[in-house]
């Protein structure tokens, strides 16, 4: 069997990105004083914070810019690569982070390590670090910051807050700290770290990536 050589190469798409087949949705809420619950099953952290359902097939085309929320969950908890969902590269300077370079305006000339970086970009494994700076629109596009990362706490949870009875206010898309009392009356969209301690790293480096392979690929024992 021949390939055609002028056929593009497929690219892994980030396991976290939302498909053009797919929909978030927030089924009907019951709204306490103690928390908001969905009518039926619901999806909650390990944590107890809810969070929306998401429906369809991973078919049609992949929304790069749109994060599926419960992979987004999965990812940023256990920390997973975000590409391949297995576990990202660790070692001795800290796990693996790719970040878009900053805009360099004078509200956001660059990041600030000493104070901390906030994201919601899950880490990478290395094979698929270099598969996602060029392949990802905002990373291709505005560049790419590579570090690796000790210390990376887990601190706010970005979602919809319901003020509880007997307020009348509308639901507001906002950002709590984890463990803020009110995080109990959101429906969350994605989890927060915030990045200290960290070694700028050279993903295009050929000896860097010498021998780096997928982390979702599959041993031999496990493929018998």
């Amino acid at each position: 069997m021949t390939t055609n050589p002028r056929q593009p190469r497929l690219l892994p798409v980030p396991a976290i990105a939302l498909w053009s087949g797919q929909q978030v949705r927030t089924p009907p809420l019951r709204i306490a004083p103690d928390g908001i619950y969905h009518e039926g099953s619901e999806n909650r952290d390990v944590d107890g914070q809810l969070w929306p359902q998401v429906h369809g097939l991973q078919a049609g085309v992949p929304q790069y810019a749109v994060m599926n929320p419960l992979k987004q969950c999965q990812a940023m908890e256990h920390l997973l690569c975000q590409v391949g969902m297995g576990p990202a590269t660790r070692t001795e300077q800290g796990l693996l982070w790719v970040l878009p370079r900053p805009t360099g305006s004078p509200g956001d000339p660059e990041y600030d390590w000493d104070q901390g970086v906030t994201t919601t970009e899950p880490p990478v494994c290395l094979f698929h670090a270099r598969v996602s700076a060029h392949q990802c629109p905002r990373l291709s596009t505005r560049g790419h910051v590579a570090v690796y990362v000790r210390e990376a706490e887990l601190v706010a949870v970005e979602g919809t807050y319901y003020p509880p009875p007997p307020a009348r206010a509308r639901p507001i898309k906002t950002v709590l700290p984890v463990d803020a009392p009110d995080a109990r009356l959101m429906v969350a969209e994605g989890l927060a770290r915030r990045l200290r301690a960290v070694t700028l790293v050279d993903i295009t480096d050929r000896t860097l990536a010498h021998g780096a392979v997928p982390c979702n690929r599959r041993t031999r024992k496990q493929d018998r």
